[in-house]
């Protein structure tokens, strides 16, 4: 497989995204065997693989939830896991994320949702209200300030998981289940909404769903997990292309071998 170089050089910044060799073990059981993956800043990536592989391991990985048992996981070419006090922090705040249940507080209006990342902060009750009506306009909100999460649909919560992931302007996108429960159309939507975002920002964005490959595009770059190992790391024609001929594509794509 042919991964992008790891190291960066003095003319250009370092990977948003950098996993070296990562082992991760579970119950003295190897869920993850020497994964390795890098993401440039402003890139998207779509990982997939079947129940188990390992996706949502991998992200709390990235998100320094967890540590590995053996490997590098970096991030903007620094390593959590050696960063304390505000470096950490620092960081931390360039990485935004939308993890399976997105765990809106339903006591509290979506704006108030909104404002929850923001409170730790030093900016004004002003400021962070004009960042949550920015967040609201550009994720297709409007009018729902003072609803509560519980009276939104499936996709509407969705967009608010994202906006408030999005509302202190991280560099780097974490996402896993996004898209559960959507349908196609509601995924293609949230997908747009993403694009938009990597363009107007230089937002980089990696998530996990198995039916979102139903909304990438041909060239949008694909990365499959098969029992803790990558298997295959490029574009979506590319994997379309190879999987007559690999079973394990084939057996993840259409559910036969």
């Amino acid at each position: 497989m042919d991964h992008r170089a790891s190291a960066a050089t003095a003319s250009e910044p370092a990977p948003a995204l950098e996993v070296s060799d990562v082992f991760q073990h579970v119950a003295g059981h190897a869920v993850l065997s020497g994964v390795s993956l890098t993401v440039q800043p402003g890139e998207g990536v779509l990982l997939i693989g079947r129940n188990g592989a390992g996706k949502s391991l991998l992200m709390r990985l990235v998100l320094g939830l967890d540590l590995p048992s053996a490997g590098r996981v970096r991030l903007f070419g620094e390593e959590l896991r050696h960063l304390r006090g505000a470096p950490a922090r620092a960081l931390r705040r360039r990485v935004g994320a939308v993890l399976q249940r997105g765990a809106l507080l339903d006591g509290l209006t979506v704006q108030e949702n909104l404002l929850l990342p923001l409170l730790p902060t030093r900016l004004s009750r002003a400021e962070m209200t004009r960042a949550a009506r920015l967040a609201i306009t550009q994720l297709q909100l409007d009018g729902m300030e003072n609803h509560l999460p519980r009276s939104l649909s499936v996709g509407q919560r969705r967009r608010v998981e994202l906006a408030r992931a999005l509302i202190h302007r991280p560099n780097l996108l974490i996402w896993d289940g996004l898209t559960d429960g959507l349908d196609l159309p509601a995924v293609r939507e949230i997908f747009e909404l993403l694009r938009n975002q990597m363009t107007l920002r230089g937002l980089t964005v990696i998530g996990t769903d198995n039916m979102a490959l139903e909304a990438v595009g041909p060239e949008d770059r694909v990365v499959v997990l098969e029992r803790g190992r990558v298997i295959f790391d490029g574009s979506r024609s590319a994997l379309e292309a190879a999987t007559p001929e690999r079973l394990e594509l084939r057996y993840l794509l259409h559910g036969r071998w």
